[in-house]
């Protein structure tokens, strides 16, 4: 059993890179025979790998139909980046007897960061681990996991695999620190209404760029 689970996230790994190098697209079709002769292993674990991609919503399909890599219209990824925004914000909002002065530090330590790294960034694809570490952060002392769960699969794979090339481009390196400084500044503030609007304005704005430049009207 831990071979084929060992195959089908190797499975993954190969299909989520190939949306990242932009071998597989959008709406294109995922030929199972082809990635089982690539990878050298047998269908079954790719067929495992694409329920796991189905769930994360990377991809789209029937059971025992074809499946394709998902396409998603603007209103679909504005929908799920408002989803995304509202729960970060509730995350936090739920959590806020656990912020601390400490756990507040962490926060700005990541943001010390991302405004270096937007110094010298080209894009911002090279700023997806610190991005993600500051919303990790953010969602670190909420004890309901389902709810973080949902918040984190709600965009981020939109984002980071089915539109990385536009997601790279959507905002400066430097207008991308300077959205993470008002999260910040609403964090220390202890306002829970600034806190959720701005959540909610920050992944708003995002899900919009995106789905101007990706989305089918």
């Amino acid at each position: 059993m831990s071979h084929v689970q060992t195959y089908s996230a190797q499975a993954i790994d190969y299909i989520k890179q190939c949306l990242l190098d932009g071998t597989l697209m959008p709406g294109d079709p995922i030929r199972e025979t082809e990635i089982a002769e690539h990878l050298g292993i047998s269908r079954g674990p790719v067929r495992e790998a694409l329920q796991t991609l189905l769930q994360q919503g990377l991809v789209t399909g029937l059971p025992q139909k074809a499946k394709h890599i998902r396409h998603l219209t603007a209103q679909e990824i504005e929908d799920s980046y408002c989803l995304g925004g509202t729960l970060e914000g509730a995350c936090i909002v739920q959590s806020m007897d656990k912020w601390d002065d400490a756990a507040v530090a962490e926060v700005k330590t990541i943001l010390d960061e991302m405004a270096r790294q937007s110094r010298s960034a080209t894009g911002l694809s090279s700023m997806s681990v610190v991005d993600e570490a500051f919303h990790d952060a953010l969602l670190s002392r909420c004890s309901n996991r389902l709810m973080v769960s949902t918040a984190r699969n709600s965009c981020a794979h939109i984002s980071k695999f089915l539109y990385y090339k536009s997601w790279d481009t959507l905002f400066s390196p430097q207008e991308f620190y300077e959205r993470h400084t008002l999260i910040y500044d609403a964090l220390c503030s202890r306002d829970l209404q600034r806190i959720e609007r701005v959540l909610r304005e920050h992944y708003a704005e995002s899900g919009r760029r995106l789905g101007l430049q990706c989305g089918q009207r």
